[in-house]
């Protein structure tokens, strides 16, 4: 592109370049757009409450579901699985947050930049539909199998405490159904679809704070990891009254078509750091929260893991709650039914609003709808759909199936991929135009962000890594896949 007045060359750069500072432009005007509307809340996060926000979105009800995996495995795999994807998760998302620093106007993560926003700027158009897609469709299917499991919890807790709860049954046989036991299903009133009192008290509990900003949400954050600190406590005590045997745990196991995929939907946290981002204040450290939070998280699934393998044998569709309830007896039984309708309760009612609140940031932040439609879509809607995936556990095992693929793409390879993109981009001044660029602050790119994704002491170029974990990813996703089609074409013969 070149502009003439008068005969005189005044501007002259590559066509490509043009339009990429005109998007450039776009980016930072966004940015000064999202701060004036309020889209989000302010940087009030502290580190304490980072840290419990980011480690409350990791450690989820896949939680007790690991010792059945520790067993079922051996310890050696889902080990080093743990660690693998702990070190993957963690790197995952610190290049996001590098790449969110490479946004013109976000050097210093001054301004609002959710997680597809840093999609529409390094991909093209029909990319970040499809980005913005699988966002919605990995959180709206977390937000559903969270509603339903915490809704059964509570129903179950109200059978266990009185014996009885009540529900509008809309099929089958329409009218009211009470259930006086808990039955063999996953729901007190078996496949039949209700709105039952437990669901109306989970709505109650997490609907308004879905209504809130993140930084609102903090003290929700930290009474739930406080209360899960109690709740772990508790466990070990019931673990070391049974007695451990470290040989229900051999080294390697006979099943392993549920440890890959059980450890990658665990760590699917990724997508909800760039919000953290946002309202966090200026000197919350990144590198530093994230290693911490996620190092708490992975010590909390190996002890609980490994501890609850060695205290209980498990039945194939058991979990660790299951084995609580049925191996604690006299005082410590009851003791322990408290903590286990505990457990579900606080850890799904702690991240529902939070997955709610980044799809409505990132529904509001790149215009999609505005703010009251997006409440709908990401606090309402999710609500009316988990009405129909209450009934029993088909549909919803159906749901935990389709969200492991998109999970880890979005949590994993994505962020990976934007992290690799923004290494490629620089910034070209516009010479002599409207928008005058002193030559000191062009001549190298700034600084984009005050961390190093890599310490210094290991020399391995960052992009290196990027690529490299975008590899181990793809290798990872597709042994999950194929170790699933291998089990399920055994089931068949």
């Amino acid at each position: 592109l070149e502009v003439i007045v008068r005969g005189e060359t005044i501007i002259r750069m590559p066509l490509f370049d043009f339009f990429r500072k005109r998007k450039t432009l776009e980016d930072e005007a966004l940015l000064d757009e999202n701060l004036g509307n309020g889209i989000g809340g302010g940087k009030d996060i502290s580190f304490f409450g980072g840290i419990t926000l980011l480690v409350n979105n990791i450690t989820g009800p896949g939680l007790v579901t690991i010792s059945l995996v520790f067993q079922q495995a051996g310890f050696i795999i889902p080990l080093v699985c743990f660690l693998i994807i702990w070190i993957m998760s963690t790197l995952a998302a610190t290049m996001l947050c590098k790449a969110m620093s490479k946004i013109p106007g976000n050097e210093s993560f001054e301004g609002r930049v959710e997680f597809t926003t840093i999609a529409k700027h390094f991909l093209p158009r029909w990319a970040f539909v499809i980005v913005l897609c699988l966002l919605v469709i990995s959180l709206m299917s977390y937000l559903i199998s969270s509603i339903v499991i915490a809704a059964q919890t509570m129903d179950l807790a109200l059978v266990a405490m009185f014996k009885k709860s009540y529900a509008v049954e809309f099929y089958p046989h329409p009218g009211y159904a009470i259930s006086e036991s808990q039955g063999s299903s996953v729901s007190p009133y078996g496949d039949a679809y209700v709105l039952s009192v437990g669901y109306v008290i989970v709505l109650l509990m997490t609907v308004p704070l879905g209504y809130f900003n993140l930084d609102d949400n903090i003290i929700v954050q930290n009474g739930a990891f406080i209360f899960m600190i109690i709740i772990f406590l508790e466990w070990f005590v019931n673990f070391f009254i049974v007695g451990l045997e470290s040989k229900r745990t051999p080294a390697v196991g006979a099943s392993f078509d549920q440890v890959f995929g059980n450890v990658i939907f665990n760590y699917a946290f990724v997508i909800t750091v760039p919000s953290w981002v946002n309202e966090k204040r200026a000197s919350v450290p990144i590198n530093a929260s994230l290693w911490t939070a996620t190092s708490i998280a992975t010590l909390f699934y190996l002890s609980v893991g490994l501890f609850g393998a060695w205290a209980f044998d498990y039945g194939p569709n058991q979990d660790l709650l299951d084995a609580i309830n049925i191996n604690s007896h006299g005082v410590a039984h009851d003791i322990a039914r408290v903590f286990v309708y505990l457990f579900p309760i606080v850890a799904l009612l702690s991240s529902i609003p939070v997955f709610s609140i980044i799809i409505r940031y990132n529904l509001v932040e790149n215009n999609i709808c505005r703010k009251p439609w997006a409440n709908f879509w990401a606090v309402v809607f999710p609500w009316i759909l988990s009405v129909v995936f209450y009934a029993g556990a088909g549909l919803l095992s159906l749901i935990n199936w389709a969200s492991l693929l998109v999970n880890g793409t979005v949590n994993f390879a994505i962020p990976l991929l934007l992290y690799i993109l923004s290494t490629r981009v620089t910034h070209h001044p516009v010479i002599e135009a409207n928008i005058q660029v002193d030559e000191e602050d062009t001549s190298e790119e700034p600084d984009s962000a005050d961390f190093r994704i890599l310490p210094s002491w290991l020399p391995i170029p960052e992009i290196t890594c990027g690529v490299g974990l975008l590899s181990l990813f793809i290798f990872f996703l597709l042994g999950i896949i194929g170790i699933n089609i291998a089990v399920a074409a055994g089931a068949n013969f």
